[in-house]
């Protein structure tokens, strides 16, 4: 178990270090492209699209812990039935979301600011969203294997595969024809249909047994996941609330210049979000296993180890933006960028103590438990909607009052409740969660120290400076985190692990 968790980790890892590098190059590509007006409403129509998903959640976030429950108690005959039930539920459902979405294409214009050269545009856009949406629904059941067979590793190489065709096909659009910013929206839908064929592939490969027959569809079934998805779908209003609204209030509080201004910037933090669910994901499997198997010792403490690991994962690239915030706006982004450094550094600083916790979220999903959770998130979703709007508007803070208001809600959210939560489920003592938060903050203390030394010491003017100051730092905290926050343990498996891989590649 612990050696697929390794491969899964290393997967994980790499896919998100191909993702940074592509993301890093479109981003200024597609600004310089376009226009920064323009490229504010990409991430916009995204986050429309996201707030639909809702209606998606209560079914596909919970196909996988239903599916791999009946899978690792060899009760195929149920795994048969939750695969057909999911799928022709999903199917069904996906012609009403096709719907909604062309309505939305055709009032988008009365919901947010847009100027009218690009009115058509974002009509397109939010229309290929959708597809792609509906596509990634239907195929998140063919997903569902590797989790199961806790080989994510594929999963994860999928993802390369989509990342990389995406941005072959964006470049090859923005460069053949004339710029348009659905070109972006088509670039991901192409490559999501590799990405489902493949799913659909390796799904065939893991579990030949399980196949398609609609006379398996269970009301039953479909009741029994709502009842538990239900709860995540309400949940997943509040992650909306905190993930998706920020550029929409800058819309409609400051603008469209600076909204496409913040959706460039924004771009950073969301990588290092993304590297925390990625690496919180690796950890899923084990912990649905553990408890399918009712091993609830080794289910806390699995998931405790998983915290300081996830925080101390986290804690190096959200150090490396906070420390040399104004070189890597001036150098990627442009030097008219540069002046918002401070805005990128509140937008980082804060995530390795709100990110380090996500594996903890797996533990409600475990053992079904999803109600209270539910419940706390959409009400601090709303609480940072309005505070939002409040500090950025009305009090005059602009795009910070944003990044304060999400700050203060997700503290609360993920450094109060949720340790508190998992420690109640698990019967544990109140404070057993937050041991492992500790160690990260004093990695990324280390960092940004060295980080700010580097940046006295040497002028970082081009991509080479950068790297060459990101490397030292890397390799300075790689060194200070094994020998001082590993115990000795840790250190003999990391040991063995670089033993095994040298050897493997030799």
């Amino acid at each position: 178990m612990q050696g697929k968790v390794i491969y899964n980790l290393i997967a994980s890892l790499t896919t998100f270090s191909l993702s940074v590098l592509i993301s890093l190059w479109m981003t200024p590509y597609i600004i310089n492209a376009i226009g920064t007006d323009a490229y504010g409403f990409i991430p916009l129509t995204q986050n429309f699209i996201s707030i639909l998903s809702v209606l998606t959640v209560a079914l596909s976030s919970v196909i996988a812990r239903f599916f791999t429950v009946a899978i690792q108690q060899n009760d195929f005959f149920n795994a048969q039935r939750y695969f057909n039930t999911y799928l022709i539920s999903s199917i069904i459902i996906s012609g009403f979301l096709l719907i909604v979405f062309f309505t939305l294409s055709l009032l988008i214009d009365d919901i947010i600011n847009i100027p009218k050269f690009l009115t058509l545009d974002v009509e397109i856009s939010i229309i290929i969203s959708g597809l792609l949406l509906v596509m990634t629904y239907i195929g998140a059941v063919f997903d569902a294997a590797p989790f199961s067979t806790n080989k994510l590793y594929i999963t994860k190489g999928i993802e390369a595969l989509n990342a990389i065709l995406k941005a072959i096909c964006v470049f090859i659009l923005l460069t053949a024809l004339t710029p348009k910013i659905w070109y972006v929206n088509l670039g991901a839908i192409i490559a999501g249909v590799l990405s489902f064929i493949l799913g659909v592939f390796f799904f065939r490969k893991l579990l030949p047994f399980i196949k398609f027959n609609y006379k398996d569809f269970q009301l039953s079934k479909l009741k029994e996941m709502l009842s538990a998805g239900i709860w995540n779908s309400i949940g997943q209003v509040g992650v909306i609330l905190f993930l998706a609204i920020d550029i929409l209030v800058a819309n409609k509080t400051v603008g469209a210049e600076k909204a496409g201004i913040y959706a460039a910037i924004l771009q950073l933090p969301l990588l290092v979000r993304s590297l925390a669910g990625i690496t919180a994901n690796v950890f899923a499997p084990v912990v649905v296993t553990l408890y399918a198997k009712k091993n609830i010792n080794a289910l806390v403490e699995y998931s405790n180890k998983a915290v300081r690991l996830n925080g101390l994962l986290i804690a190096l690239p959200a150090s490396l933006i906070c420390g040399l915030s104004s070189a890597l706006l001036n150098v990627w982004l442009g030097e008219e960028f540069e002046t918002y450094n401070w805005l990128l550094v509140l937008n980082s600083i804060y995530l390795v103590f709100v990110l380090s916790v996500m594996p903890l979220n797996h533990i409600f999903t475990a053992v079904n438990r999803l109600k209270l959770p539910a419940i706390v998130t959409i009400i601090l979703g709303i609480t940072n909607l309005i505070l939002a709007y409040l500090l950025s508007g009305p009090v005059g803070l602009g795009l910070y009052g944003i990044v304060i208001a999400s700050a203060s809600s997700l503290c609360v959210k993920n450094l109060i409740f949720t340790p508190l939560y998992s420690s109640f489920v698990t019967g544990q003592a109140f404070y057993k969660y937050y041991k492992g938060i500790i160690q990260p903050i004093i990695g990324a203390a280390f960092a940004v120290i060295v980080s700010i030394i580097i940046k006295f010491c040497y002028n970082i003017s081009n991509w080479m400076d950068l790297i060459i100051a990101g490397l030292i730092i890397t390799i300075s905290y790689i060194l200070f985190s094994y020998v001082s926050l590993l115990n000795r343990e840790e250190k003999q498996r990391v040991k063995k692990l670089v033993i095994r891989l040298f050897y493997k590649n030799n």
